[in-house]
């Protein structure tokens, strides 16, 4: 997926499905794409059924829409912070076949630990080797699934737009921005499409209620958004309000 065919996305965000049991209907209700998770390469019984569950659930309806798929992955409880490369390199390849793009996962609080400057160089070998296979698997398949990092944009710190920047040079195709709640947050969001020189897409998610808000967040550079709460207060009805309808 292409920067250009981010543009204007009005997508779904994670956490709604984890398992699939509710693709057919969100899948119908009319968002541009829709992202499933997020889950962990090894199922959680009780969390998430794990990728490859959720992915063989997925894989039967994906030829029978124009929806995009988007599989979120994280890492297992208790997996040591050395093991994010293969969590998400394992998550990749179980994904590969149901998903148009997937969304590697740091926004969660269980993943807020590896949001360190410690952790930086880590973080920056797990996008290559995602990136590495990626390219890897294309070559093999003959399809392109599109890369995402989620994150938490925070109020001040750096590191979140360093992060950014550096999924975009390791092949990333976007970045989802988890939007602060503070006044300064679009501001913030614009100083991060600034960082990334459209290098990759944005996508803003957070606090999206309206087309108003949409239209905020594309003046600011984002290239899509993603909606949670608008979907999960009032369910497909919140379309008409984000398309301005």
């Amino acid at each position: 997926m292409s920067e250009k065919q981010w543009l204007g996305l009005l997508g779904l965000a994670g956490g709604i499905d984890k398992d699939g049991s509710r693709a057919a209907e969100l899948l119908a209700a009319g968002f541009d794409s829709v992202e499933f998770g997020t889950v962990t390469p090894q199922p959680e019984p009780g969390i998430n059924p794990g990728v490859a569950a959720l992915a063989a659930r997925l894989a039967a309806l994906a030829a029978s829409t124009d929806t995009r798929i988007g599989i979120g992955i994280g890492m297992g409880d208790g997996i040591e912070p050395a093991a994010l490369a293969a969590e998400w390199v394992c998550g990749l390849r179980a994904a590969w076949d149901a998903a148009d793009y997937l969304s590697f996962n740091l926004s969660a609080r269980r993943y807020r630990p590896l949001l360190s400057a410690e952790h930086l160089p880590l973080l920056r070998r797990a996008m290559e080797a995602v990136a590495a296979e990626r390219q890897r698997r294309t070559k093999e398949s003959g399809r392109h699934v599109a890369l995402t990092l989620k994150l938490p944009l925070g109020s001040g710190d750096l590191l979140p737009l360093i992060l950014a920047e550096a999924a975009a040079d390791a092949g990333f195709d976007a970045v989802t921005a988890v939007l602060p709640e503070h006044a300064e947050r679009l501001a913030r969001l614009r100083h991060l499409a600034a960082r990334l020189r459209g290098k990759a897409a944005l996508v803003a998610v957070g606090g999206i209620r309206d087309a108003g808000d949409i239209a905020a967040a594309l003046a600011c550079g984002a290239s899509g958004v993603q909606v949670h709460t608008a979907f999960a207060q009032r369910g497909a009805a919140c379309l008409a309000s984000l398309r301005g309808r």
